[in-house]
């Protein structure tokens, strides 16, 4: 069974359905379904440090937990698709209204995939990472000092704060994956 704690549970399901999912998905998708639960497990148990800060230590976490087994991953699968449905769901997300929250959410959601898509591309394939960067470029124009000060976000702490809160609010409305899609980065 799940744990009852959201925090704990999440990180078991960044492990379940990473292993389930480990033969027919693609590493891009695997990352997208674990930052989706890391997020998760981030935003029910808020840790030191910044959003970023927190993701990472989650993913060093994992590493360092006892690994599941296939069989049990295969059991807690299920479960993790119902307390966490959007974690590996292909329907498409709705990014928020305002243009400056959407430029945010993109670009937040693109940078955490760049990084991914950095360590794939040194096995191989850099297609997707070729995408994310193209799609950041622009994003990273728009993100100006100016720009940014009008909104209240004249330091990097700031600025770090927004885009984590920004991810948070996108957890009810997908994953990294379809939220890249919705910006425009079809990377499947």
């Amino acid at each position: 069974t799940l744990d009852a704690d959201n925090a704990k549970a999440a990180m078991t399901c960044a492990q379940a359905v990473t292993i389930v999912d480990s033969s027919s998905k693609s590493p891009l998708q695997l990352t997208s379904q674990f930052t989706y639960l890391a997020m998760q497990s981030a935003k029910a148990k808020p840790g030191a440090g910044s959003f970023f800060d927190q993701l990472n230590a989650l993913s060093e976490q994992v590493g360092k937990d006892a690994a599941l087994t296939p069989e049990q991953a295969k059991t807690l699968a299920p479960l993790c698709d119902k307390r966490f449905p959007i974690a590996r769901s292909p329907a498409p997300a709705r990014l928020p209204s305002d243009p400056f929250r959407r430029d945010m959410l993109c670009f937040g959601t693109l940078s955490v995939l760049q990084g991914a898509a950095e360590e794939i591309a040194k096995a191989g394939s850099d297609s997707q990472l070729t995408k994310i960067r193209a799609a950041l470029t622009p994003l990273t124009d728009k993100m100006t000092d100016d720009a940014l000060k009008k909104r209240g976000l004249a330091s990097d702490g700031a600025f770090v704060k927004a885009l984590g809160d920004e991810m948070l609010a996108s957890l009810p409305v997908g994953n990294p994956m379809t939220v890249a899609a919705a910006c425009g980065v079809t990377l499947s």
